[in-house]
């Protein structure tokens, strides 16, 4: 069927055609839902479709050919999913400023060691601290970490040799004063 009266129909809420539409664009809703990287990135990509459906003004594309409305479509959605990006971008961000001041360890008897370590990752960059909570005190892979982030696996292995050789260097400067 035309991709054009599908449209025509589903905006006047026709279940079968949503569904056709849906199913039509299954293959670029998994692949742009695929690189997102999270767990409802699919359900969110078929909500930005359906949203789609509701609001496109269908008379702009009357005499279009199917290839140029779903060209169209295909655009839309991957415009919305760097906005989707941003958005968990953004809460993971928040997640990580909320937490990663929070050094509890169960394994760690000692006090002294808790107040020595949140000390020292006092001392990193922004980011060299977030890697190294993430890393060393929450357990994360680097490749989880760089997912959170939303930076390459070799940015997170950079920042995390980074703070460990400033965090050498406050223990070598250290004990050149004791």
């Amino acid at each position: 069927m035309d991709l054009y009266e599908e449209l025509n129909k589903a905006k006047k809420n026709d279940k079968d055609a949503i569904y056709e539409i849906i199913k039509d664009f299954s293959n670029t809703l998994k692949k742009i839902s695929d690189s997102l990287h999270y767990e409802e990135a699919n359900t969110d990509m078929i909500i930005e479709l359906l949203k789609l459906i509701k609001n496109i003004d269908i008379k702009k594309f009357q005499g279009s050919s199917n290839r140029q409305i779903a060209k169209y479509i295909n655009m839309h959605l991957s415009k919305r999913s760097l906005n989707l990006i941003k958005a968990k971008e953004n809460q993971s961000l928040d997640y990580l400023e909320i937490n990663y001041d929070i050094l509890k360890d169960e394994t760690i008897a000692d006090v002294e060691s808790i107040v020595c370590t949140s000390m020292l990752i006092e001392f990193l960059e922004k980011q060299q601290k977030n890697v190294s909570v993430m890393k060393f005190i929450h357990g994360y892979s680097e490749k989880d970490i760089a997912q959170i982030l939303g930076i390459s696996r070799q940015a997170v292995n950079r920042a995390k040799n980074r703070a460990l050789n400033n965090l050498r260097k406050i223990f070598t400067e250290e004990k050149k004063v004791s």
